[in-house]
């Protein structure tokens, strides 16, 4: 009896550890592929910051001018448009023959903002070095910048030797980490509207008695006499060629409410080519276009926070209605089309201290996965001047303390728990079933026994007694 008891014992808890072992597993679906002519491709959803496209997307490659994006957004970081920039024959450092350029000459001054122009449109390579040496008195201080700043945008495959391009074998960068640089700039209004100007006239300066045109290299933008790369939804871009780095291409693209940058580099076909850097990235647009949409997650997103971090002891005081912590305004995921975000995986990040960025203080981090893949990911912001009033004047920093406290700890495994309960009942009720039926059995076996002894001690002393009285 007691080996039956502890088999089915086993063979309850080795059920139910099956079924607990089961949970949270999701399938995974085939990437789509697409064929294209460069070495190494990335496409990324500017909002969300979610990888749409990758191929060799972390292959360290030669950047050439695409380089320019990040120098503009150094600049523009460390700089107002307004401010004179003097130029010197140090502008020509590094020079490389037939390098692009708009023949700067020594003692002439350029603004900022009109240095800027000549940066993206016109790529011109001794205007990065005039503009470094002001924000940073030297080139390479204005590079240690531009290292920086990558380093702290996540580029993890990318060192800047200079801020033209010019090849260099210790200047490189990926696919991935230029859509990061890329996807950074565009949140900067003036980067977004230099990188969208197809022309731009320049003023006349001390050393020019007229101003010029600056005209756009990208062909996907302003197609000039190639009127087959033109592609309608561009916004932006820079392009990027040297002997060593082949053609790279950075593109920027918005169709709907889905803004992309798409990026290739080391793409040997030239313009005249059947494909090229442009026919790739238009194919690669178009099938990203295509395939994803956008997700938006604000409407549950912040009550959810609200419910599973604030609504602890204080819940009595508090409204979602006045709620002081919010997401981006337009925060969206990329899915492709046809899933829900139902199908996704969420994940709430507080920090243990606040971050301050544009003024507004940033407390954590929302992100969502689908099939592995961060597909979306949006700041969470605790606004201060929002905060609802409290009957007991209870201190708001103590409401970001716990939320911080309770987002810190492991989440609860309540789907685990709950089968673990079930186990533990299951368990205890046949361990209680199977003790009753042993002991019943065992009650009944000494009920018997007791019977048949006391059955026999009788006829033993009837016995006795009629013996004797024969005797008699």
């Amino acid at each position: 009896m007691r080996r039956l008891v502890r088999r089915m014992i086993v063979n309850t808890c080795l059920i139910l550890a099956v079924g607990v072992g089961s949970i949270g597993s999701m399938p995974k679906s085939a990437e789509a592929k697409v064929s294209v002519l460069s070495q190494a491709a990335c496409v990324m959803d500017v909002q969300s910051g979610a990888v749409l496209y990758d191929k060799n997307m972390n292959d360290q490659h030669y950047p050439a001018s695409i380089t320019k994006i990040m120098t503009t957004l150094v600049a523009l970081e460390n700089s107002s448009l307004s401010e004179q920039i003097e130029y010197t024959d140090a502008a020509y450092t590094n020079w490389e023959s037939q390098a692009s350029n708009i023949e700067v000459q020594a003692g002439e001054k350029i603004s900022m903002e009109e240095s800027l122009y000549a940066v993206m449109l016109s790529s011109a390579n001794e205007v990065c070095n005039g503009v470094g040496i002001h924000v940073a008195g030297s080139i390479d201080g204005f590079v240690d910048k531009m290292n920086e700043r990558a380093k702290s945008l996540g580029c993890k495959n990318t060192h800047f030797v200079n801020p033209n391009g010019l090849w260099h074998k210790n200047h490189y960068t990926t696919p991935y980490d230029m859509a990061l640089i890329g996807r950074e700039a565009m949140q900067n209004e003036d980067f977004r509207t230099i990188a969208a100007s197809k022309i731009y006239y320049m003023s006349k300066t001390n050393k020019r008695e007229k101003g010029y045109p600056l005209v756009n290299h990208h062909k996907m933008l302003n197609p000039g006499a190639y009127p087959q790369f033109g592609y309608e939804y561009c916004v932006g871009g820079k392009t990027g060629y040297t002997l060593k780095s082949r053609n790279t291409l950075v593109t920027f693209a918005k169709k709907g409410d889905v803004e992309l940058v798409c990026v290739v580099m080391r793409c040997d076909g030239a313009v005249w080519q059947d494909q090229n850097a442009y026919t790739d990235t238009t194919k690669l647009l178009n099938h990203c276009f295509e395939n994803y949409k956008k997700v938006p997650i604000q409407d549950d997103t912040v009550s959810d926070i609200n419910e599973q971090y604030l609504f602890t002891n204080f819940s009595p005081f508090y409204s979602k209605d006045t709620s002081s912590l919010h997401i981006d305004e337009d925060a969206g995921i990329m899915l492709p089309k046809g899933v829900g975000v139902e199908k996704t995986e969420k994940k709430v990040e507080f920090y243990p201290e606040a971050q301050t960025q544009d003024g507004k203080k940033i407390i954590g981090r929302l992100s969502y996965t689908y099939e592995g893949k961060e597909v979306g990911a949006t700041n969470i912001y605790f606004d201060e001047s929002n905060a609802p009033t409290l009957k007991d004047s209870i201190d708001m920093s103590k409401w970001f303390d716990e939320a911080v406290e309770t987002a810190n700890k492991e989440p609860f495994p309540w789907k685990k728990f709950f089968l673990v309960l079930i186990l533990v009942v299951c368990v205890v009720g046949v361990s209680i079933v199977c003790v009753i039926k042993v002991r019943g059995y065992e009650i009944r076996t000494r009920g018997r026994r007791s019977y048949r002894r006391h059955r026999r001690q009788m006829y033993n002393r009837d016995r006795a007694f009629y013996t004797k009285r024969r005797r008699f």
